[in-house]
């Protein structure tokens, strides 16, 4: 039986290991499979959001899930479909209660945020104009990121490579080491990849969104249990995205342990091509085992 099909039960894995579950797995333009945002549970219980994209705020909704169960959020790089859920996310945090915790504003702890330090100043360049907002004292523009969030400095970095920023930096996400590892997608922007270090040496991969570096993913996969893949099948010049033809090129080891995501809405009529490949389909709902890289469930909406 091949083990990445078989499922497992989501709760007695839960207990001791670490899990992804995917809110968001479509497109910047997707309706059907709404915007990236996906949740990672820790083996502490700690949840944690890689990016926050414009649905996001719903997507937890129908999920059940509060802005105060998060502990933390990371983020790959700035594009509306990324992190436009941030300005809810700061606002509820900071001004309402919920889950027993109080509000920021009231004492209440402020969730940490964790991104590369080149993209963190473009986060607070697209959120500034509303999150600046904050009196303290006689200043009524006093407001900063750290006003909102428990902005989280690096453990350890790599010098630049190709930009002029670090070429990665490690951060400590509740306790589990991450390391976000600049990437091409669109020219001379800061965007990074995710390598998030579960445990004796393994680790589970995540493009943000980035074109198909091959020698990379290649080099990884000894020590990585799963990839998490943005992907398209709309190949054009100039491509910011993991383009499917590419993919469908890399070696059959690490296309089995491959889930597309941050597909279009059209990816169902590409399915027998993806899965006779041994490509797996991220759809919202879906939990994976980041240690075993298998699929253990999908939560339905319990609204």
């Amino acid at each position: 039986m091949d083990l990445r099909s078989t499922l497992y039960n989501a709760t007695a894995v839960a207990d001791r290991s670490t899990t992804l579950r995917f809110l968001g797995t479509g497109g910047a333009f997707s309706r059907r499979y709404g915007t990236t945002c996906s949740l990672v549970t820790l083996p502490s219980g700690d949840r944690w959001l890689i990016d926050c994209g414009r649905q996001a705020p719903d997507q937890l909704w129908h999920a059940g899930i509060e802005w105060h169960d998060i502990a933390g959020q990371i983020i790959t790089h700035v594009h509306g479909d990324h992190i436009f859920g941030l300005e809810d996310f700061a606002f509820q945090r900071y001004y309402q209660s919920g889950s027993d915790i109080p509000g920021v504003m009231a004492g209440g702890p402020k969730p940490d945020f964790v991104a590369h330090g080149a993209v963190r100043v473009e986060v607070w360049e697209s959120l500034a104009p509303s999150l600046r907002y904050l009196k303290i004292d006689d200043d009524p523009r006093a407001g900063l990121l750290e006003s909102y969030f428990d902005v989280l400095e690096p453990i350890a970095h790599e010098p630049p490579a190709e930009q002029p920023w670090r070429h990665s930096e490690t951060y400590l996400c509740g306790g589990m080491p991450v390391t976000l590892r600049e990437s091409e997608h669109v020219p001379g922007k800061p965007s990074c990849t995710l390598e998030l270090d579960v445990g004796e040496g393994r680790i589970a991969w995540w493009s943000g969104d980035s074109i198909v570096d091959a020698e990379r993913l290649i080099a990884l996969e000894p020590r990585t249990n799963i990839y998490f893949h943005d992907c398209t099948f709309t190949d054009y010049p100039g491509q910011v995205h993991g383009a499917f033809r590419l993919l469908e090129a890399l070696p059959e080891a690490v296309r089995h342990k491959m889930v597309l995501m941050h597909h279009e809405d059209d990816i169902a009529e590409h399915r027998r091509q993806v899965e006779a490949l041994g490509f797996r389909i991220g759809v919202p709902g879906q939990v994976y085992d980041l240690i075993s890289g298998v699929l253990i469930g999908t939560e339905d909406a319990v609204r």
